[in-house]
């Protein structure tokens, strides 16, 4: 259903920033919660607050362990039932991150009631719901309030296997990079958003981001991953900075082998960039070194923060050129970018070599 009568009427009209493009940038994150007191994690949490990893992991047992997380966005779309299930899809994601199941999901909802009638919200609402269906979880309720701008998401608990965890540290010297979705989603919004994206690239752009990453976490199922990760809002080359980081590496991405949705490179030449690129190359840019020069569209679109984007797996050569066959037969257009390497004594953690040929 798609709300279009009135300028006011729409879901999109007085966002700042839709999806993942609404988030805190990296740096500031950081200084935020540098300010926390310090306190010894538990032996039994797995994954908290360092790395920036996607979820929390807490063992309960010896062969147990929940994963938490919460994630909500301002709509990106105009359709409640699409922007439903997109943010569905992307609060999903983080249990999928670590390689866990998602079991349990309540909604996160804030709405202006007095702004729009009460079937946009329940065409929000049966989006999520739908998504958390097919995930296999089940929706068990949620919390509401009201906002002057509408605001959905996921708070989803997963379970998973302790010594199973994937976390985005633990990848070794010459793992490959795997990416599993195109990137592209902020340029593209705005494209849609400013009626420049073909019909055929908006149908391409709705898969991409109603796409659950279940199927690629089961693609990689009996491999030795490495490390995986998310790609959203820190953008393509913030969590290949994250992931190096956390692993005491440094990554080379190899930017034209970087999968694009339709029609962003040409909309990013002509200034559909949304601001939060910009926040994060200001919050990444000393830790890229461009060993060739790069055009100013692929820059941007490495920066670009992405909503529901796809997995990011670290793992060995022989094991990266299996997950790719796997991914490419379930019909996911996945592709190896880049790798991790050792570096030297003067180097810090994190740094990405650009490469473009």
């Amino acid at each position: 259903m798609e709300v279009t009568d009135s300028e006011e009427r729409r879901l999109t009209a007085n966002v700042k920033a839709g999806g993942c493009a609404a988030k805190l940038g990296a740096a500031e994150l950081a200084r935020l919660l540098a300010g926390l007191p310090a306190a010894k994690a538990p032996p039994d949490l797995i994954a908290g607050f360092g790395n920036f990893e996607d979820a929390a992991v807490y063992k309960v047992s010896e062969d147990l362990a929940i994963i938490e997380t919460i994630d909500f966005f301002p709509p990106l779309v105009d359709d409640p039932y699409l922007y439903g299930q997109i943010a569905a899809t992307n609060a999903l994601s983080d249990v999928y991150a670590m390689g866990g199941k998602p079991i349990l999901a309540l909604n996160v909802v804030c709405f202006p009631t007095c702004d729009f009638p009460p079937d946009v919200l329940s065409a929000i609402l049966k989006g999520g719901a739908d998504q958390v269906i097919a995930s296999g979880a089940v929706l068990a309720g949620g919390h509401s309030i009201q906002l002057s701008e509408p605001v959905y998401g996921l708070a989803v608990t997963g379970l998973i296997h302790p010594d199973k965890v994937l976390t985005n540290g633990g990848a070794s010297a010459r793992d490959k990079l795997v990416l599993t979705k195109a990137i592209g989603t902020g340029v593209a919004l705005l494209g849609l958003k400013a009626e420049m994206l073909s019909r055929s690239a908006t149908n391409v752009l709705t898969d991409n981001l109603t796409l659950l990453n279940k199927t690629a976490l089961e693609a990689a199922e009996g491999l030795q991953i490495h490390a995986l990760t998310d790609v959203t809002g820190f953008g393509l080359a913030g969590h290949v900075h994250e992931m190096a980081k956390a692993s005491g590496l440094k990554a080379s991405l190899q930017i034209d082998k970087v999968p694009l949705l339709p029609e962003v490179k040409e909309l990013a030449s002509q200034g559909f960039v949304p601001a939060g690129a910009y926040g994060n190359r200001e919050s990444y840019k000393q830790w890229l070194n461009y060993i060739n020069k790069v055009p100013l569209e692929l820059e941007d679109l490495i920066f670009d923060p992405q909503t529901s984007g796809g997995l990011l797996f670290a793992l060995s050569a022989d094991e990266a050129d299996g997950l790719v066959r796997q991914l490419l037969k379930r019909g996911i257009d996945a592709e190896i970018i880049g790798e991790l390497n050792e570096r030297s004594a003067h180097e810090p953690a994190g740094m990405i070599e650009i490469l473009f040929s």
